[in-house]
């Protein structure tokens, strides 16, 4: 005698059970806060960071406000005597704010505007509340006949922050109401979608709740982690649930068809969770710690996502989706298997001619990939019409520049000697992106010399061009150790590390794709079958990227590695049920039509479901998110195409592109 529940009752208790912890973790993450100072967005261990370190312990933190005070009529206005006079006050009252240790009055700035740089007093670099604390001051106290205008990288990074978190709160809900949309008009059923979305939504749920539990906060790269693990969710549970409705199609009770469903698809649904994992992981080595927690925890959330759905969605199944109509289940297999013939026929007779143009297109892509450029300005982040943006184009209209760097002289070189100090920062000034001096020279007790320099408007390569060129010309005066310094050099350098590393990071992937492909189908064969759809949607983004002339940004470099484990998916289900079909002594074609038959579906599905997700996130206001999601629905479109026309191309062999080939392979 079985004293074990009836399946609804084992199926609602294990629902109930898995409620809990994610009520738990969801409240967990409510009021994540944002990392202000974009802490996560700097390198850790690097020579930049290094430096910066050595400089921070002999002179304090150099961390700038600049403000521009100019005339309302800007251009042709003159700051009068009487608003001088106030302008100088309130800078002088301005010194008694906590967290301002120096303000210094720039000298070469028009009449019709006064500039001043305030320094801040923030040692661990914790500088939001004093920011804002000198914004209101400064905006409260002004003449109100002189508009304001504040700008800086701390004043930057503030800005940047928050418009982050508002991000966050905005794209995370459409994308949500985006894909469930799409569910119910093509399903029409509501025990379906909640079977496909709820797995989606609970590993989401516990994924936030880990990385709010551990202290981590958010950034420009962590706001697009929950996009992502939504729309990886639902993609990966629409092949559970198109699994479902075939078993369902074959007959039998529901209880039985949800477990048949799920221990049909384990060993797939592994896979391509695994090799997903894989694809983030490789994000892991690179030096920024932003990036590096993206890749973690977006891979956590698709194991849990996998593990999660493995026994929540035959639960759902059971209590919420017994009941499908017959009509759609008829409806569907004819569909499919109408469609799936025509199809495995069509790409049959041009196999040769598919293989040619994949092989073009892709020499084409890595021809064009040799030109593509790494650059990356952090102001691109904030929309065009931002008001930060436009308040950083006044001040650069009268200081020349709003960020400035420092070359560090330490005491054994030959550069500190004053003489040759003023040698080498004359030969500075002369380079193109150097706006000019940002201060007199410091002296550190221990004999340690700093320069001051404030930089034009440039994006990361630019900087990175202009630092490579000042230590080289340090070098060729005999001080090979002075270094440029500052945040601006670390935000410039970590930008193109950043990207460099990501490219890096998809041939890492790519080579750990393939020994998982290779262990998961003992086969190497399948191994360079299942690679070659994946590789081919990275070489021609990238190449349109190149041929395009846009640069890599922070955003885009990312999509190769995320991408490249997630586009997978589709081809291992594929890949998966051919090979099976192929080893129970079926013909090429044959199990072609087949795969399309039960399997085409699923992949149409999730390819749309992932293009939407992702190009929803287009409507987001930063740069980051937009062209991430742009990037991704264009990649998912290619990998798309490439997994139903180029891999059945490989698949089949070319003589069944002879006239009656196709007909006499599915006779054999």
């Amino acid at each position: 005698m079985s004293f074990l529940p009836p399946p609804r009752a084992r199926a609602a208790l294990l629902l109930a059970v898995l409620l809990v912890p994610t009520i738990l973790l969801a409240r967990a993450q409510v009021g994540t806060p944002v990392d202000v100072e974009n802490h996560a967005l700097k390198s850790r261990g690097t020579p930049e960071a290094l430096v910066e370190e050595r400089r921070c312990a002999s002179f304090g933190r150099d961390d700038q406000v600049i403000a521009a005070f100019q005339a309302l009529a800007v251009g042709s206005g003159v700051v009068s005597p009487a608003e001088s006079e106030a302008l100088d006050a309130l800078a002088a009252r301005a010194r008694a704010i906590p967290g301002i240790a120096e303000v210094r009055k720039l000298t070469d700035h028009t009449a019709g505007a006064r500039v001043f740089a305030f320094r801040l007093a923030a040692p661990a670099g914790d500088y939001s509340d004093i920011v804002d604390q000198l914004a209101a001051f400064v905006r409260r106290e002004a003449p109100p006949s002189v508009r304001v205008s504040l700008s800086g990288q701390p004043a930057g990074e503030v800005v940047i922050a928050r418009e982050v978190q508002a991000e966050e709160r905005r794209i995370a809900p459409l994308i949500a109401a985006g894909l469930l949309l799409l569910l119910v008009l093509h399903y029409r059923h509501a025990g379906l979608v909640l079977a496909i979305v709820v797995p989606a939504l609970v590993a989401s749920a516990w994924t936030g709740g880990v990385f709010a539990l551990l202290g981590r906060e958010l950034d420009p790269i962590s706001v697009m982690l929950r996009p992502v693990l939504l729309t990886v969710g639902v993609a990966s549970g629409v092949h559970w649930i198109e699994a479902y409705l075939d078993e369902l199609g074959s007959g039998g009770a529901p209880e039985g068809a949800a477990s048949r469903a799920i221990d049909g698809l384990r060993v797939p649904a592994m896979l391509s969770a695994l090799t997903t994992v894989a694809g983030f992981l490789c994000l892991a080595p690179n030096p920024i710690p932003a990036v590096v927690d993206f890749g973690v925890f977006a891979a956590l959330g698709v194991a849990l996502t996998y593990w999660i759905a493995s026994f929540a969605t035959p639960a759902l199944l059971i209590l919420c989706a017994r009941r499908v109509s017959p009509r759609m289940l008829a409806r569907r297999g004819l569909t499919a298997g109408s469609i799936g013939r025509r199809a495995a026929d069509w790409i049959a007779r041009r196999s040769a001619a598919v293989r040619v143009g994949a092989v073009a297109l892709a020499l084409f892509g890595l021809l064009a990939w040799t030109g593509i450029e790494v650059d990356n300005d952090p102001l691109r982040v904030l929309p065009a019409g931002h008001a930060f943006r436009r308040e950083t184009a006044a001040v650069t209209s009268e200081a020349g520049g709003a960020d400035h760097f420092d070359l560090f002289v330490p005491a054994a070189s030959r550069a500190a000697d004053p003489v040759q100090l003023a040698l080498l920062a004359g030969a500075v000034l002369e380079l193109d992106g150097v706006a000019g001096p940002a201060g007199p020279p410091l002296y550190a007790s221990n004999g340690d010399w700093l320069a001051r320099f404030r930089l034009a408007p440039s994006g990361s390569a630019a900087r990175e061009r202009l630092f490579d060129a000042i230590e080289l010309r340090a070098r060729a005066l005999g001080a090979g150790e002075v270094r440029a310094a500052g945040s601006a050099v670390q935000v410039a350098r970590d930008s193109g590390r950043l990207v460099r590393g990501s490219i890096t990071g998809l041939g890492a992937g790519m080579a750990v794709l393939f020994a998982l492909f290779w262990i998961g189908f003992r086969s190497a064969r399948y191994a360079w079958l299942a690679l070659v759809p994946n590789v081919l949607p990275c070489l021609v983004v990238y190449g349109g990227l190149a041929l395009l002339g846009r640069p890599l940004s922070v955003a885009t470099a990312m999509i190769g590695s995320v991408l490249l484990g997630l586009i997978v998916d589709d081809t291992i289900h594929l890949l998966h049920r051919f090979r099976e079909r192929r080893a129970a002594g079926h013909a090429e074609l044959e199990c072609i039509e087949h795969v399309f038959e039960h399997s085409g579906r699923a992949v149409a599905i999730t390819s749309v479901a992932l293009g939407v997700g992702f190009s929803l996130t287009m409507f987001g206001r930063l740069s980051t998110t937009f062209e991430f999601g742009a990037l991704a629905a264009v990649t998912i479109a290619v990998a798309a195409a490439a997994d139903l026309v180029l891999l059945p191309a490989i698949l089949v062999r070319p003589s069944l592109a002879a006239p009656g080939g196709a007909e006499a392979a599915r006779a054999a």
